[in-house]
């Protein structure tokens, strides 16, 4: 029950919150057809590394990542092929080029996603630690993956057993594994489903169209969609000319001097 609860809760919240940035992209599309230019603006804080880091800063370290590949494409990338091109002097800048990390996050029947909803939709009793688990197995050899296994006797001791390690970009993040398979896999009964679409408030009858109910398949995991809304974001990015507005991070004690 209070599983069910709080996933009814986590639904509404969620798709209300959709259906308020629709409303707000509705309300501010130009009304002539002729007019199609679009500036847009995308405000990137940067990476969370908390104390405890769970499946919300993969998921936001996750963006950075792929907002940093773009950044590389978009810039070094093709400035340096473009002197290169055009036989322009120039001395080549070595830049990380973190493809590497993100096909470790989201690569098909191989990354940390395709991992995860694997072992949420497996039948029997997937949970946390067998998650964990099917990581290391699969994952002991990259690079940028540490366990507590594979880790060093120093690193052990400051490293759960129930954590994971990730070599970012900016820095390695150590993610504890707690919650991943609930947060992943917050699947909503179809009984309730039924019951929003049924409802006498018109804004949840929206929420919960009737189509939906009529749809057998499984909806994705909280991961896939976001990789898929995070994707679609990238290839609308990469159609637009960006400019850049650097702004300076606040110390992480958040005090001056």
């Amino acid at each position: 029950a209070i599983y069910a609860r709080d996933a009814l809760a986590k639904a509404i919240y969620d798709r209300l919150f959709t259906w308020l940035v629709l409303r707000l992209n509705t309300s501010l599309k130009s009304q002539d057809s002729r007019k199609n230019n679009v500036m847009g603006i995308l405000d990137i804080y940067g990476f969370e590394v908390f104390g405890k880091n769970t499946f919300e800063q993969l998921c936001i370290n996750f963006c950075n990542e792929k907002l940093q590949q773009l950044f590389i494409e978009l810039t070094l990338k093709s400035e340096q092929e473009e002197y290169f091109k055009e036989g322009i002097e120039w001395q080549h800048i070595e830049y990380f080029d973190n493809k590497v990390i993100c096909d470790l996050i989201e690569e098909r029947h191989k990354g940390i996603i395709a991992l995860m909803d694997e072992e949420c939709l497996r039948p029997g009793d997937p949970n946390d630690t067998t998650l964990l688990a099917k990581m290391n197995r699969n994952l002991s050899n990259h690079k940028h993956y540490l366990s507590h296994p594979k880790a060093d006797i120093q690193t052990q001791k400051i490293m759960g057993r129930n954590e994971f390690r990730l070599l970012h970009y900016a820095g390695p993040v150590t993610y504890n594994i707690n919650t991943f398979i609930e947060k992943n896999n917050d699947l909503l009964f179809r009984d309730l489903r039924e019951a929003m679409s049924e409802s006498k408030n018109p804004i949840v009858q929206e929420l919960f169209p009737v189509q939906e109910q009529e749809s057998k398949r499984r909806p994705d995991t909280a991961i896939t969609q976001f990789k898929n809304s995070l994707n679609n974001l990238m290839s609308i990015l990469m159609n637009k000319h960006p400019s850049y507005v650097r702004c300076i991070k606040p110390n992480d004690t958040k005090s001056p001097g």
